[in-house]
């Protein structure tokens, strides 16, 4: 089957579940800012971690395809599995996805992976956002669309832009900022301390690590 749209569950926020991790990603293992009830999404090998998602996608280039199922083969060798699946959902509801299992792997597949990720947030006409989670199933890194937004972080963090930028930091931080020129992975934005809500506000898309 291709009709992506059909499987739009209209959900605010979406898992995708990669071939990194180690067992299922049960929903109450998933986070605790993550509704349980959150759908999950395969892609490729994904499938032997994602807990009863709502389709399969990739090439099955390290899985079978999953035939019993809602699932949509990639045909074009040019673009990634998770390239493939990010364009097939550009125009679901979502506005939070949560990638599992795409970190601590070949360091090329993450930057690359990175790459993808702001590639589709900068595309999307509503605001959203998508964070990446390690093996512990902690936020690791996080892509926000350029614009205002309130982020809870508690110890160190970093802020980082693919793109020059102007931004503002304010609320439950060490270090404030106003209208602060950044440059495109500029020292500039690392080793902050939040401790609660912090509000951010940039012109262009960034990271916060």
């Amino acid at each position: 089957m291709n009709n992506w749209k059909s499987l739009d569950p209209g959900t605010s926020d979406l898992i995708l579940v990669g071939p990194m991790l180690k067992s299922v990603l049960k929903p109450e293992n998933a986070g605790k800012h993550i509704p349980l009830e959150t759908p999950q999404i395969a892609i490729d090998r994904g499938i032997e971690f994602s807990f009863q998602p709502i389709f399969w996608c990739g090439d099955g280039d390290s899985s079978e395809i999953p035939t019993q199922m809602n699932h949509l083969i990639k045909t074009d060798q040019n673009e990634t599995d998770l390239r493939f699946c990010l364009n097939g959902i550009k125009e679901f509801e979502w506005k939070h996805l949560h990638l599992f299992g795409f970190l601590g792997g070949r360091r090329d597949h993450e930057l690359a992976n990175f790459g993808e990720i702001m590639t589709i947030l900068d595309s999307r006409a509503s605001a959203s956002r998508a964070t990446f989670y390690d093996e512990k199933l902690e936020p690791s890194v996080r892509f926000f669309q350029k614009g205002i937004h309130q982020v809870f972080l508690e110890g160190t963090f970093s802020m980082m832009v693919f793109e020059s930028a102007f931004v503002s930091i304010s609320g439950a931080c060490h270090y404030s900022a106003q209208n602060l020129s950044l440059q495109p992975f500029s020292g500039r934005g690392l080793s902050n301390v939040g401790s609660g809500n912090v509000t951010i506000e940039s012109n262009q898309s960034f990271i916060i690590i």
